[in-house]
């Protein structure tokens, strides 16, 4: 089963939080992602991806949410 881990990245523009998801790793790059460990260890994951990321890793972006799917999915972004 493919799965997708999506993230929700929020930042602060005029005032109002501004929210957009990303893919961050699917089982196609990541082979051993299955739902169940993505549910359990994601959190240390996804701290340790915004770190590294060039462009979320400042304190004015933070991580409101998270999710595992199972299908294709793609970046879109949320109001």
């Amino acid at each position: 089963m493919f799965i997708s881990v999506i993230v929700v990245l929020c930042h602060l523009s005029g005032g109002q939080p501004v929210c957009s998801e990303e893919v961050v790793t699917d089982s196609d790059s990541n082979k051993g992602l299955t739902l169940l460990n993505c549910a359990l260890g994601a959190q240390s994951a996804l701290a340790q991806w915004k770190a590294a990321d060039p462009t979320y890793s400042s304190d004015d972006y933070w991580i409101s949410r998270y999710k595992c799917v199972s299908g294709h999915t793609g970046s879109r972004a949320r109001a």
